[in-house]
């Protein structure tokens, strides 16, 4: 990485410190509502089977003028054609097309950046689904770095495809470089002074962001969630436990919740504090993971060198 990401990154620091409460929203609002609108475009394309970059239907492909959407393989892509792509598109996107196509079909559940199932060498690792596609996007802290004294001695990350299953492009046929916007915003968003927070915008909320929402406000996030017929319909998985006092708890209450949650499609959990209310001798505690559906995360195995 250069020196000149690094300046730019402490002048961005120094400028940006000093920022009212009231600058930083404003900016964060005119930030957020350029994505809403970007988002609303891809989705107007997305529904008719079009890409919103170029206009085109998913199902064709331009040699001559490389797009995103052939990374969803309706079209003749080919791995040798991929290079095409990362030189007219950085990383950055090709995460907020990738995650905005997964979050089109099925939410967040299509897009595994958990950070508890990556590695602490990995700078990031994320796994994203759609349909019978999936794609993996990693990088190392030595892949940030550069490998020294080899030919890949500058930033770069790596992206495996997998179509059904099969391999179609690798995590070793490619090293892509990074350009100096992605290293500018991967050091900023690692440095815990910067302040600085990276958004996919709308469409782009991975689970890490929706486990994240859970732990800032536990009630809120299970009073909204709703239940599927199907626990593999979700984003995330909810265990309740109930204690109740001396009396116990009256199955009709238990009945009474459990009839709530089938006619209003919200959680069991939701529904057994509102009949059981506020009583101190009954306590509830839900335990919140990842459903199963939540693709996992794809690893690279890197090489040792000597």
């Amino acid at each position: 990485m250069s020196d000149d990401i690094q300046r730019v990154a402490q002048l961005f620091k120094e400028q940006t410190k000093d920022l009212s409460q009231e600058d930083a929203q404003a900016h964060f609002e005119i930030q957020r509502e350029r994505y809403d609108q970007e988002y609303n475009n891809f989705l107007e394309y997305y529904q008719k089977g079009e890409c919103y970059i170029c206009g085109k239907s998913i199902s064709t492909i331009s040699k001559n003028n490389p797009c995103l959407h052939w990374l969803l393989r309706r079209c003749k892509f080919k791995k040798k054609d991929f290079h095409t792509v990362y030189d007219k598109f950085d990383f950055y996107n090709v995460s907020v097309y990738l995650r905005w196509v997964a979050n089109a079909e099925a939410g967040s559940k299509n897009i595994n950046n958990l950070k508890e199932e990556s590695s602490d060498r990995k700078l990031f690792e994320t796994t994203i689904k759609w349909k019978n596609i999936e794609w993996t996007l990693d990088c190392s802290h030595n892949d940030f770095k550069g490998h020294e004294g080899t030919k890949t001695d500058y930033p770069h990350w790596h992206f495996q495809m997998r179509i059904d299953g099969h391999q179609f492009i690798n995590f070793s046929d490619f090293h892509i470089p990074f350009s100096k916007d992605d290293q500018l915003k991967l050091v900023l968003e690692n440095d815990d002074e910067s302040g600085f927070h990276h958004t996919f915008g709308p469409g782009g909320q991975g689970m890490q962001e929706k486990m994240d929402q859970l732990l800032a406000n536990p009630d809120e996030f299970i009073a909204n969630a709703m239940s599927a017929s199907d626990p593999d319909d979700g984003s995330v998985h909810m265990q309740s436990m109930i204690m109740g006092g001396e009396g116990g708890i009256s199955g009709d209450k238990i009945d009474e919740a459990i009839e709530m949650s089938k006619k209003t499609g919200k959680t069991l959990n939701y529904c057994l504090k509102q009949v059981l209310g506020d009583d101190p001798e009954v306590s509830i505690r839900t335990i919140a993971s990842p459903a199963e559906s939540v693709p996992e995360i794809a690893k690279r195995t890197e090489r040792k060198r000597r």
